[in-house]
């Protein structure tokens, strides 16, 4: 196997792990956790960016990384829709700590994968 389908396989899983992180999003029990699944989303839109090699349009993979973009959009207008029904944090103090901590993770991942982006040496 080469290490272009390798990266491009992997990448096609990334790309179908953030579409589902984004469809599963707007059934949050509220905004933070709503928040917490778009924001993972696009760490994997970043991360696919990051590590999969986009060889033009003749490949099979960037019509998959289509599909999964077309997921992420429409998670984002059903969030949007179900956005003024959410309190801002759960009623149950278990669930405000995963949400705290998910949006945390998420967005520190962010940070990093953004800066590895911008900083080509950042994971050496």
């Amino acid at each position: 196997m080469s290490p272009e389908l390798i990266s491009s396989i992997v990448g096609a899983l990334i790309v179908a792990w953030g579409a589902f992180t984004a469809w599963r999003a707007p059934r949050a029990a509220s905004r933070i956790g709503l928040l917490s699944g778009m924001v993972t989303a696009v760490v994997f839109v970043l991360f696919i960016r990051l590590i999969t090699p986009f060889g033009g349009w003749d490949g099979w993979f960037i019509y998959f990384w289509l599909a999964g973009m077309l997921a992420i959009i429409v998670s984002v207008f059903r969030a949007a829709l179900v956005w003024s029904d959410l309190p801002w944090r759960s009623g149950d103090e278990k669930a405000r700590r995963n949400e705290a901590s998910g949006l945390g993770f998420s967005a520190l991942l962010a940070l990093l994968v953004s800066g590895a982006l911008v900083l080509p040496g950042l994971f050496l």
